[in-house]
């Protein structure tokens, strides 16, 4: 059974949070290349920047991790299930931990702090919390 009216919210914000956090795990991907051309013209490599091309894949994968949580919980949610909503608001939850979790910093001209995980201005971590949070009470 689909559930619908109100009860969509708060999937539907799950959804439209892990979207969003896939896209950033995306743009995160992407940037490694472009620190990596950076590094090329400047003639250094990862240890010289003074960060491991391994953490940033860690990065990737758990922004990836975390919008998939999202979208599965979002999709779950909507079929009817309590777990959907659970599961987005764990995934949505190490989101929010995960922006402040240092990895390390990059130091080419300037020092950039990394953390565990890639966010859109922190805003799709707490679309999904509180997509997660908006299915449990509606459900009740």
């Amino acid at each position: 059974m689909v559930v619908k009216g109100k009860l969509l919210v708060g999937p539907v914000l799950a959804l439209v949070g892990g979207i969003i956090m896939l896209f950033s795990g995306y743009f995160v991907f992407a940037s490694i290349a472009s620190i990596e051309e950076t590094l090329a013209l400047a003639a250094l490599s990862w240890a010289d920047a003074g960060f491991s091309l391994e953490l940033m894949y860690l990065r990737v994968a758990c922004t990836f991790l975390w919008g998939v949580m999202g979208i599965i919980g979002g999709i779950i949610a909507i079929i009817g299930k309590k777990l959907g909503s659970v599961l987005a608001l764990i995934g949505g939850l190490l989101g929010v931990v995960g922006m402040f979790v240092p990895l390390g910093t990059i130091t080419i001209v300037i020092t950039v702090p990394v953390t565990l995980s890639a966010s859109f201005m922190l805003l799709d971590p707490i679309i999904i919390v509180l997509g997660g949070i908006i299915g449990l009470i509606l459900k009740d």
